[in-house]
């Protein structure tokens, strides 16, 4: 069957179209998804190239930063004790209590176990009346201002200042020229008001971390002003020792003998001669024998550095007493 022109021409058209729709499927439309595929594979690569070189950039700094934190980790190390076995701070508990002449025939250690460690940031509420706030302004208007304006502004050798918060390490003073005062130049109201300022941005913030803890308690005997100077001191203590609650007596019963020639007067003013005192109680004296029960906690982080001993009162306490394991 021959086939005129107009039908040759419609065969070799369509003949064309199924060769261009075919090259298209099995050739083009491939090319065009790879291209796509090679696209997000050239921006993770570049990503990645980025994230490379920044942490390779960092290679010439990271050895002198990772000292400067180990220094400032040490620096804060020396206020904790490392983690303690019972043992370990039974001994150091006792070492403390030797120190101070108080006597303890027993104690009883906690295991290390762990709590958190925040600060909190106590605020006063202001209390006002009429008449209080008469006299206020009665003083301010003879020039007499307020010691303190606010926790941000105070008041020192009669100038006034402003605290400065950006960050708990970014505090500083400005004076009223609007200069920051030299840190080495800072009077004792100065100091304070910084540590305030910190002491708040901190609670604030709910800046908290987790430490290790282990207790110790006795039952201490001895006279009042022994047991008086030995709380004080553990107050005092550069690690953080800590003693959750305190019994101060007032008064102490009266325990005359028979013979005794004491003289003392009770509420109404009666004077009461020796024995005669004996359902009274008067003002506890420093040499008044006392007995209570202290419980000392111990606040405690593993150093970066292993240590061997810790001096308590002048006592070498070994702190590596971990029982071997096998």
């Amino acid at each position: 069957m021959r086939l005129n022109k107009l039908e040759k021409i419609i065969v070799a058209v369509i003949l064309l179209g199924l060769i261009l729709i075919g090259g298209t499927i099995i050739f083009v439309k491939p090319s065009f998804d790879q291209i796509g595929r090679n696209t997000k594979t050239l921006q993770a690569n570049i990503e990645e190239k980025a994230s490379l070189e920044e942490r390779l950039s960092r290679l010439d700094t990271i050895d002198a930063d990772i000292e400067e934190q180990k220094k400032d980790a040490l620096k804060y190390e020396g206020c904790f004790y490392p983690d303690l076995t019972s043992y370990e701070a039974s001994e150091i508990a006792m070492a403390l209590l030797n120190a101070s002449g108080l006597e303890a025939h027993s104690i009883s250690v906690s295991q290390l176990g762990t709590r958190g460690l925040g600060l909190e940031f106590y605020k006063t509420s202001d209390v006002t009346y009429p008449l209080r706030e008469y006299s206020s302004a009665a003083r301010n208007s003879e020039g007499d201002e307020e010691e303190t304006l606010s926790t941000d502004v105070f008041i020192d050798g009669g100038k006034k200042y402003t605290v400065s918060v950006s960050s708990i390490t970014d505090v500083s003073i400005i004076d009223p020229d609007g200069n920051a005062v030299d840190p080495s130049k800072y009077t004792e109201k100065m100091k304070r008001m910084y540590k305030i300022a910190v002491c708040r941005l901190a609670s604030m913030e709910g800046t908290n971390q987790t430490v290790g803890t282990i207790s110790a308690t006795y039952t201490v005997k001895g006279t009042y002003k022994q047991y008086e100077d030995f709380v004080n001191h553990i107050f005092q203590l550069d690690r953080a020792t800590y003693i959750s609650s305190v019994v101060y007596p007032i008064t102490e019963p009266i325990q005359e003998e028979e013979e005794s020639d004491a003289v003392y007067a009770d509420e109404s003013g009666s004077i009461l001669f020796g024995t005669q005192a004996n359902d009274q109680e008067t003002f506890i004296k420093d040499s008044s024998p006392i007995e209570y029960s202290i419980t000392l906690e111990f606040l405690c982080v593993e150093p970066m550095d292993k240590m061997k001993t810790i001096t308590a009162e002048n006592t070498e306490v070994v702190v590596d007493q971990r029982p071997a394991v096998y």
